[in-house]
């Protein structure tokens, strides 16, 4: 059994050892050593990476007799030989807030509200941990992270110790441990007792400051992401400079942001609200300049157009307009954004059915679509062959109309 050397130091960063075998895992060289400082991926908590005599340590998988150091590429040392092993510490430390946090969150929504934590998650930007109740108010949140933040500026203690069967009675977990025998208890002195064995910080400040991001509910539970010590310290930082650089562009005061924005918002809902009007009357414009110019057989007027500006919105209200005009058919296509969109209507007192013909009219040009007998949408047809297929489905329409 190989010394997990983090049980008893997590800020330990290097180290040497003899190793014992040189195994694999996914056809990568994996390394066991007689000790290592080297996490593996459990208990939620990301592995740690860094180098083993020189190589890359990738990945740190746990095993029966200690952990593997999977490598990337083939080791220049051997069975026996004693290597150096250096963790990565900014990432391990990264690991250690988080990981500290976690246990002094989980605990607090636990005597406050009750909630037990049923899993957690230590992502690369991220950190999560899901309680046991489908409902949390954004007020239950701010309570719980005012609570743990305070509390993490007292300093508490954070220490490891291993217990036996008969003494772990007399430890007051939060939860009861997964495993039986000897068992490993992170304390954060007098608050918390969790059987774990992770890497954590020596004191509640280094955990601070702590920021409960957001929340969402999953199933019957809710899914609450945080972020501590460093991690928090950035994202201030990073969300801070978003702010003053809005800000600028107000030429305002970061407070006023919230004001100017909301302001904005409600200037742009009318500004659409106002160009949908004008869009409507443009609309009625288009479609009378287009049935005074359409061509008429059978007493119908036959419309077809290809506009190279109007948006499949646009068409579609002049579509609209066109077929509310009586004995019309309207055939239009539009190339806006070189991606054509094809919209063929007719008005309710003619007999022709808009989707048979649509359908049959680009699928003679590589495109496809259909619709309803009054109303038929397509396209996926390259926008040179827009003006062909009109074409095509005006010469079909005035052979129809003429029968």
């Amino acid at each position: 059994m190989s010394d997990r050397l983090y049980y008893t130091d997590s800020y330990l960063a290097a180290f040497e050892s003899p190793v014992f075998a040189i195994d694999d895992v996914d056809g990568r060289p994996a390394v066991r050593l007689a000790q290592s400082c080297f996490y593996p991926t459990s208990g939620g908590q990301l592995h740690d990476t860094g180098t083993l005599g020189g190589m890359a340590v990738v990945d740190v998988v746990a095993a029966d007799d200690g952990v593997l150091h999977v490598l990337d590429g083939a080791p220049a040392f051997g069975v026996g030989d004693v290597v150096h092993g250096a963790i990565d510490w900014t990432r391990r430390y990264d690991h250690m807030q988080q990981h500290s946090g976690q246990h002094l969150l989980s605990q607090h929504f636990f005597r406050h509200f009750g909630w037990e934590t049923v899993s957690v998650h230590f992502g690369a930007e991220e950190s999560t941990l899901d309680l046991d109740t489908p409902d949390v108010s954004p007020a239950q949140l701010a309570e719980i992270e005012g609570l743990a933040n305070e509390l993490a500026y007292r300093a508490l203690p954070i220490r490891a110790y291993f217990v036996d069967e008969a003494g772990l009675a007399a430890v007051p977990l939060r939860r009861p441990p997964k495993v039986t025998g000897v068992i490993r208890i992170v304390e954060i002195e007098a608050f918390d007792y969790s059987a774990c064995g992770g890497t954590h910080v020596r004191t509640t400040a280094e955990i601070a400051p702590i920021k409960l991001v957001r929340q969402e509910r999953r199933r019957n539970q809710t899914r609450v992401t945080f972020l501590c010590g460093l991690r928090a310290c950035r994202d201030y930082g990073r969300k801070h400079d978003l702010l003053l650089a809005t800000a600028a562009l107000f030429s305002n005061e970061p407070a006023a942001v919230p004001s100017l924005v909301e302001r904005l918002q409600e200037q742009s809902r009318a500004a659409e609200r106002e160009l949908g009007l004008l869009g409507e009357q443009l609309a009625g414009y288009e479609a009378a300049e287009l049935l005074a110019h359409g061509t008429v057989v059978n007493g119908a007027t036959l419309v077809a157009w290809l506009s190279a500006q109007h948006s499949p919105d646009a068409l579609k209200a002049v579509a609209a307009r066109l077929s509310a005009h009586p004995a019309t058919i309207g055939l239009l296509a539009g190339t806006a954004g070189d991606k054509v969109t094809v919209i063929f209507c007719r008005s309710a007192d003619l007999n022709m059915h808009m989707g048979t013909l649509l359908r049959d009219t680009l699928r003679a040009f590589g495109g496809g679509g259909g619709g309803r007998p009054e109303h038929a949408q397509g396209g996926g047809i390259a926008p040179e062959l827009a003006q062909a297929a009109l074409d095509h489905a005006s010469g079909l329409v005035l052979e129809q109309k003429k029968d």
